[in-house]
């Protein structure tokens, strides 16, 4: 399918030379980058910040809450941005969609970003915040057999990770897990097509993605861990129901879907969608991209049919 005519401008713009600033300056283009397209907020019934002490750092988490009694379903949310970039912020509007439309609780997770925390602290940083939420169910007034988590880009990395680790652990169980565009195997050493088809032109380049993997990795044999590539893990059986959704102008597409051919091989329930026309990133698209819009009514729905729920 042709590239949405509505990103057009969007990709005039010179990705390669955000590069070259300073961090700092990166990180701050990337949290406005999204303002003209997210849409705007919309009113939950409230909305706090905490911090969790992590082995790692003092972590801040959002709460959204709907308006009601509760306890209420609740979906943890991991923002992207290649480990590098990425805060709350840039994904508050989609955290206050989400929690509207499905009347469940978001906790958004800001994670230590690399190079200051390089691998494994952010996975060890989300997956401590996620035990405490679930330690803390009653007073976060959540239903802790109802809990789920996702993010998009590299969110949905760490998410996918976690799903393993908590299958191995047994430490708490997670219902659902939503991965969207995300970096499955960091090297490509399962050799995606997507990623010489889409290597540049597309926003997120194949050689944008080795410069987030080389913020993000000590060394890069530790792209081999299951802990960094979730689509290396050996076995995938036993994992959470999943909703992984992909998009055609990606360079990170095809092991998206192979991560998910390989958990429907492995038994568990999947629901793929790519989305044709898009580039990386188009979910925070909320307010220019139908594709956008449809991707998050969808998330919202797998949800709502997890925690057993109906939408309104």
């Amino acid at each position: 399918m042709p590239l949405n005519p509505k990103l057009n401008k969007l990709l005039e713009t010179d990705f390669a030379q955000i590069y070259t600033l300073p961090l700092e300056q990166q990180r701050e283009w990337y949290a406005h980058s999204w303002d003209d397209c997210k849409g705007s907020a919309v009113e939950v019934g409230t909305v706090q910040d905490f911090t969790v002490t992590t082995s790692v750092r003092d972590t801040r988490i959002r709460v959204y809450s709907p308006q009601g009694d509760g306890p209420f379903p609740a979906f943890i949310w991991i923002h992207g941005g290649g480990f590098v970039f990425g805060n709350i912020e840039v994904y508050d509007p989609i955290c206050r969609r989400i929690t509207d439309t499905v009347k469940c609780t978001v906790i958004s997770i800001e994670y230590g970003l690399a190079p200051e925390h390089k691998f494994p602290q952010p996975v060890a940083e989300c997956y401590q915040t996620v035990s405490w939420i679930f330690g803390h169910a009653e007073r976060l007034n959540l239903s802790a057999n109802r809990i789920a988590i996702g993010g998009d880009s590299v969110g949905g990395t760490l998410a996918a990770v976690i799903c393993q680790l908590s299958r191995d652990t047994g430490e708490f169980k997670l219902v659902y897990q939503v991965i969207i565009n995300a970096m499955l195997d960091l090297l490509g050493v399962t050799e995606p097509k997507s990623r010489v088809e889409n290597a540049e032109g597309y926003r997120l380049t194949t050689k944008g993605i080795e410069w987030f993997v080389s913020q993000y990795l000590n060394e890069a044999s530790e792209a081999r861990s299951p802990l960094a590539s979730p689509l290396l893990a050996e076995y995938l059986g036993e994992l959470p129901s999943a909703c992984i959704i992909t998009s055609e102008y990606d360079p990170l597409r095809d092991e998206g879907e192979m991560y998910a051919q390989r958990l429907i091989a492995a038994g568990v329930d999947v629901c793929l969608k790519r989305y044709n026309g898009v580039i990386h990133g188009f979910f925070n698209m909320q307010e220019t991209l139908e594709e956008a819009q449809d991707a998050l009514a969808l998330v919202c729905a797998m949800l709502a049919e997890a925690f057993g729920k109906e939408l309104q």
